[in-house]
């Protein structure tokens, strides 16, 4: 037994190595646009030596995802449940989802691009934890409705803008870029509180289409004087 613990110890670092590489290539080529000999070239292996660390590229995508769904969960049920009202709380849940982006990189880009690839068990998974997710959104916001904090707004359609928002951001986001994730959050609530908070203007009614002028009369045919 304890020949097979150091054994699992030395292949660990393979193993790692090779999802991050397999992460690299996913993000690059596509899952179905990468081999597992093209994985195995990137180890310096042969293809089938990848067989004992994995049963298929299949198994690697699911960790790959997972690991961003559960720490996308982690870090935003952490905000949720911290000490203050519905507003810090959002700010706290927008940083925390950027700071996953931050964090995981590439793999997240592979998380939204190729979740759908996996296996009907693991598609369910991943939409239990998606519902949880935005489950979190829901709370604080109807929290912030029923204090006074946030306007009588659509629920949905708010939390729909907010996460929206954050998702949109592993399309432009980069670690080199000039503002990090804290702020980048910030600013997205800046703009989308300001929209909920209690007291916010309210939408000025749509204005009535003008009406078109009535056309004026056709005028009558001239008759023939009489002579």
């Amino acid at each position: 037994m304890a020949t097979a613990g150091k054994d699992r110890k030395r292949a660990r670092p393979r193993y790692d190595a090779l999802v991050e590489v397999s992460t690299r290539l996913f993000g690059e080529h596509g899952f179905e646009g990468t081999t597992v000999r093209m994985i195995a070239d990137e180890l310096g292996v042969q293809s089938g030596s990848l067989y004992s660390h994995i049963k298929s590229k299949d198994e690697v995508l699911h960790l790959i995802v997972m690991t961003v769904a559960d720490a996308f969960f982690e870090a935003v049920r952490e905000a949720s449940e911290a000490t203050g009202n519905p507003e810090e709380k959002l700010r706290a849940m927008c940083r925390a989802h950027l700071e996953v982006i931050d964090d995981h990189g590439l793999a997240v880009r592979v998380y939204y691009d190729e979740w759908h690839r996996l296996s009907p068990k693991a598609r369910k998974q991943i939409a239990t934890l998606r519902n949880s997710y935005r489950n979190r959104f829901t709370a604080v916001v109807e929290e912030g409705i029923a204090e006074g904090t946030f306007g009588s707004v659509d629920v949905p359609w708010a939390v729909l803008v907010i996460l929206s928002a954050c998702n949109w951001a592993v399309e432009w986001y980069s670690h080199e870029g000039p503002r990090n994730p804290a702020q980048i959050a910030d600013k997205f609530m800046d703009v989308i509180i300001d929209g909920i908070r209690a007291g916010s203007p309210a939408k000025p009614p749509r204005a009535a289409a003008p009406k078109k002028p009535k056309a004026a009369p056709k005028a009558g045919k001239r008759r023939k004087a009489v002579s």
